[in-house]
């Protein structure tokens, strides 16, 4: 995407606007770069250029540009969570577009400007939870949709207004846009919109209750489907079908589309919607009395869901264990004082008792009874109010992390997750697209180096891993000898960066795993070299590893892990049984 010269151009315009006021060519590159700043994910200096975009069509006074701009602004700060701030910009615009002056005799421009801000503001009230003012704005934005003559931006206007619609629970005006979405895209050439727009509608109308018209569209659905080739408009579709079988309590029939899912090129990159397959999947083989399948697709279920979250919970447990050391330690130093105390008190009650043996015995043996008990009682309760004091200051750490890690996906990762459905809703081109995806990519990757193992903050990658594998052998209570070793030639571990380290740990964590759970081995040996800048660990097991296929979804995120630092893997299964690991990462 070529930013500079429009950079230029707009720097240029910046510079002479104390002469002449902006004209709409400059006023339009500079949205156009704001536009594809957003799109690339940098979205605070979107609403910066946005801004600026709004000065100069406010000095020129052209209400068009002010609408388009205020509009495109609202979406930039509603990307970047401040809502607020997005609802006051969109006022702004429709303080313009409600005005006579405005609305008399409206150009193409002006229609296209006026129908994308009621989409807007549809799409924002719903998020904000007010349903009847979503629904007014998509209606509204239909309405004025109907008046542009360009069939593609109407099909995008329908669909966005028949999916607000839908999550207002107006199923009949839903059904209604849809369908015309579906016809501005069969007339703009744009089949797989127009796929997608039909699949919706099916849906709608089969809950709505509407088996024949849902019929109908079925019909126009596999008249389609022979030419759809992108994935992600294929699994709409066969999401569709699903939930209307779920719905009408036709099992069988699901558990067919599920198939049709599962066998879809690419599915292994969404490993959410597998999750969500085998769970549906093993409801319905219960439902229709076939248990086998039932608990062999909730074992995959399990499998994938233990695979997922293994490692958010392998944190928790370590975060919990480093909180209940220093806890046994404290409590340890409250012991050593009390037994101190008690001590000190011991010596000087001997003294008194010296001084005073002959007249007081019986009194002193009385009130020393008192203070022993009195002493005990005190450490009990320095015992009981130091856990109280640790849990709570445990309890509000873990909560403080969990609050900013829900910050950090909000207003990034679902910000961008926004971004793209709204693309691909409006028919964005796939470089856009790409762009957010990679960003979205980077913000996980970001959130998840920064649960780094507490380990790592005092330890190299070499004692990490040998706790690691001492911990594993242990837990096997002797069903399987679990072994490290390590080789280096003379450089210190902690030449292995903090990303690198933490990357290798986890591919050792699921090939060891795997090996454990699926390959029936009675022996692992875990080995890692460092020569001449080259890191090369292994796995090796004795066992009969399933892993030969090379498919799978641990077996991928070993891949895409060791990509990530430069890395990779090779999997090899000997004939004579067993299975190794390779990872090699060049420093």
């Amino acid at each position: 995407m070529k930013l500079l010269p429009t950079l230029l151009l707009i720097a240029a315009a910046a510079t002479a606007g104390d002469a002449r006021a902006a004209s709409t060519e400059e006023i339009a590159a500079m949205r156009e770069t704001a536009d594809s700043l957003h799109s690339i994910g940098r979205t605070d200096s979107a609403a910066i250029v946005g801004a600026q975009a709004i000065e100069m069509a406010v000095e020129a006074g052209d209400p068009v540009q002010i609408v388009g701009a205020r509009t495109a602004q609202g979406v930039f700060l509603r990307s970047l969570g401040r809502v607020d701030e997005a609802l006051k910009s969109y006022e702004s615009a429709l303080e313009i577009v409600t005005s006579g002056a405005f609305r008399e005799n409206p150009g193409a421009e002006a229609t296209e400007e006026i129908a994308s801000l009621y989409t807007n503001l549809a799409v924002l009230h719903l998020d904000t939870g007010h349903k009847e003012l979503a629904a007014k704005n998509a209606v509204l934005a239909g309405e004025w949709a109907e008046r542009s003559e360009d069939p593609q931006l109407r099909s995008t206007i329908y669909g966005v207004a028949g999916s607000v619609l839908t999550g207002c629970g107006d199923l009949d005006n839903a059904v209604r846009y849809q369908a015309l979405a579906y016809g501005d895209a069969l007339a703009a050439g744009d089949t797989e919109a127009a796929f997608r727009a039909a699949a919706y509608t099916m849906m709608l109308a089969d809950r709505n209750g509407k088996k024949d018209e849902a019929a109908r569209w079925r019909e126009k659905c596999a008249g389609m489907l022979p030419e759809i080739e992108s994935m992600m408009a294929r699994l709409l579709y066969y999401q569709a079908e699903c939930s209307i079988a779920l719905r009408n309590n036709d099992n069988r029939s699901a558990l067919g589309w599920f198939d049709k899912i599962l066998n879809l090129d690419g599915i292994d990159n969404l490993p959410f919607v597998k999750f969500d397959c085998y769970n549906n999947m093993h409801l319905a083989y219960s439902q229709l009395g076939d248990f086998e399948s039932a608990y062999g697709t909730l074992m995959a279920s399990n499998e994938l869901r233990d695979s997922l979250w293994e490692a958010e919970k392998a944190e928790s447990l370590r975060d919990l264990t480093v909180k209940y050391e220093t806890k046994e330690t404290e409590l340890a130093l409250a012991q050593s004082e009390a037994r101190r105390a008690g001590t000190l008190m011991w010596l000087l009650a001997a003294v008194a008792l010296l001084v005073a043996a002959a007249a007081g015995f019986v009194v002193y043996a009385g009130r020393q009874r008192r203070r022993r008990l009195q002493k005990e009682v005190e450490f009990a309760t320095l015992k009981a109010d130091t856990a109280r004091e640790l849990t709570r200051q445990y309890i509000e750490g873990l909560e403080s992390e969990r609050r900013r890690m829900s910050r950090e996906l909000h207003d990034g990762v679902c910000n961008d997750l926004l971004a793209i459905q709204m693309n691909m809703t409006n028919g964005a081109s796939a470089e856009a697209t790409a762009g957010l995806i990679d960003s979205c990519r980077e913000s996980v990757r970001r959130i998840s180096h920064e649960l780094m193992p507490p380990e790592f903050a005092y330890a190299s990658i070499d004692e990490v891993l040998r706790l690691f594998v001492k911990k594993q052998h242990d837990a096997q209570g002797g069903r399987m000898n679990i072994s490290y070793s390590s080789e280096t030639d003379g450089s210190p571990w902690s030449t292995v960066h903090d990303a690198t380290a933490l990357e290798v740990y986890r591919i050792v964590q699921e090939a060891t795993g795997n090996a454990i759970k699926h390959s029936g081995a009675t022996a692992i040996d875990v080995a890692m070299t460092l020569q001449n800048g080259d890191l090369r660990v292994s796995v090796a097991d004795n066992g009969t590893h399933h892993a030969a296929a090379g498919k799978g979804l641990g077996l991928e995120s070993m891949r895409r892990r060791a990509a990530s630092i430069g890395g990779s893997v090779v999997i090899k299964t000997h004939e004579n049984g067993g299975t190794t690991v390779n990872l090699t990462v060049k420093l």
